[in-house]
């Protein structure tokens, strides 16, 4: 009697956009992340960048693997199968809130890569749990972070605490407003 092999299993939420894969981000590549070791990785040369090291870090001081969805997600390019950053939510939602935070490696951006990353993560919010809103810091001067939350459908909300603000509202029928932009 033979026995099909079992296939090996996929990670617990993986996100494949037109050109991008989100894969979630596991201790053991938040651990290679923080020690530098690339060996066996497909890692953009300019990966990670110091953002990654510090939600890396972050990884690894809660000691625990990543609890899809609301976890951080390693942005690989499909074409290559190279990782160019990363993307995913702060943590868990607060009063019908989740935040979101995304970076690209230097040799990634300006391909229109973040904007697709944090469409897929809209996309999950609506999934999961589409009753939240979205919000997004970014540094006043980052006008190309900001450029990204608003071709996503984001509303600039001003400054809070030093940083400029993003939110986009869920709907009255619980999705989010740019869901119709991402599907």
């Amino acid at each position: 009697m033979s026995s099909t092999p079992t296939p090996p299993a996929l990670p617990p939420v993986t996100v494949v956009t037109e050109r991008l894969v989100l894969r979630v981000m596991t201790f053991d590549e938040s651990r290679a992340i923080l020690d530098v070791r690339r060996e066996g990785r497909a890692w953009a040369d300019d990966y990670p960048t110091e953002g990654d090291v510090v939600v890396a870090a972050l990884a690894m001081e809660s000691g625990e693997e990543p609890q899809p969805p609301w976890c951080t997600y390693q942005v690989v390019e499909r074409a290559t199968e190279v990782v160019v950053g990363g993307a995913g939510f702060k943590g868990p939602a607060r009063e019908g809130v989740i935040e979101v935070g995304y970076g690209l490696a230097a040799s990634a951006r300006g391909r229109g890569y973040a904007t697709e990353a944090v469409l897929a993560l809209i996309g999950l919010v609506h999934d999961h749990s589409a009753k939240l809103s979205i919000e997004a810091e970014t540094d006043p001067g980052n006008t190309a972070s900001q450029r990204v939350l608003l071709r996503a459908g984001f509303t600039d909300m001003g400054m809070r605490e030093g940083m400029r603000w993003f939110r986009l509202e869920a709907r009255h029928d619980g999705r989010t407003s740019a869901h119709e932009q991402a599907s």
